[in-house]
C-alpha cells in the first residue's frame, strides 16, 4: 500500500496544475516549483525539494496577496511544506531523531490543522463569495474541482507516508 502513496502525491499535485492552467501564468506558475520539489523527493533528493515547496509557498503568499484572493491554496503548500519537511528529517535528513517513526504526531497536526484551516477559508468564503458571470461559471466550478481534489489527495497522501 505504501508504494502507491508517492504515485497518489504526484497526482494530487498535477490536479492541482490541471486546476490552475486555464487562467494565467501568475496563477499556476507556484504549482510548476511545488510539482518540482515533489519530484524532487519522489526522486531522493529530499533537501532540495523541500525548499523548492517552501519557495513555491512563499510565492503563492506574495500572489494571494498581491490580487486579495482566499488563501485556500496558500494553506495548502505550507501544509505542503511541513509535510516535506518531516520527510526530510524521516529520510535521514539533518533531523535524524524524526526517522525513527516520531514524525506521525506532527504529520497529523500537520493535517488536523489544514483541515481545519480549509474548512474555516470554505466557511468565510461562503459569507463574502459573489456570485460568478454565468458564462464561466461551469468552466470556474470544473477547475476549482480540480483544485480541491487534487490538494486533499496530495496531503492527505503525504501524510499517510509519515503515519
Amino acid at each position: 500500500m505504501r508504494e502507491l502513496l508517492l504515485p497518489a502525491c504526484l497526482a494530487g499535485a498535477l490536479l492541482c496544475l490541471a486546476g490552475h492552467v486555464p487562467g494565467p501564468v501568475r496563477r499556476w506558475g507556484p504549482q510548476v516549483p511545488a510539482l518540482g520539489g515533489m519530484a524532487l523527493m519522489a526522486g531522493g533528493r529530499a533537501l532540495p525539494g523541500a525548499c523548492a515547496v517552501a519557495a513555491a509557498c512563499l510565492w503563492q503568499g506574495v500572489r494571494a496577496r498581491a490580487d486579495r484572493r482566499g488563501w485556500s491554496e496558500v494553506t495548502d503548500m505550507a501544509a505542503m511544506a511541513m509535510l516535506m519537511a518531516l520527510m526530510t528529517g524521516a529520510a535521514g535528513g539533518t533531523h535524524a531523531h524524526m526517522a525513527m517513526g516520531h514524525a506521525a504526531g506532527p504529520a497529523v497536526l500537520t493535517l488536523v490543522v489544514w483541515v481545519t484551516a480549509r474548512a474555516g477559508g470554505f466557511m468565510l468564503g461562503k459569507l463574502s463569495d459573489a456570485p460568478l458571470r454565468p458564462g464561466c461559471a461551469r468552466a470556474a466550478r470544473r477547475a476549482r474541482a480540480c483544485r480541491e481534489s487534487g490538494a486533499a489527495v496530495m496531503i492527505t497522501s503525504m501524510a499517510a507516508m509519515l503515519v
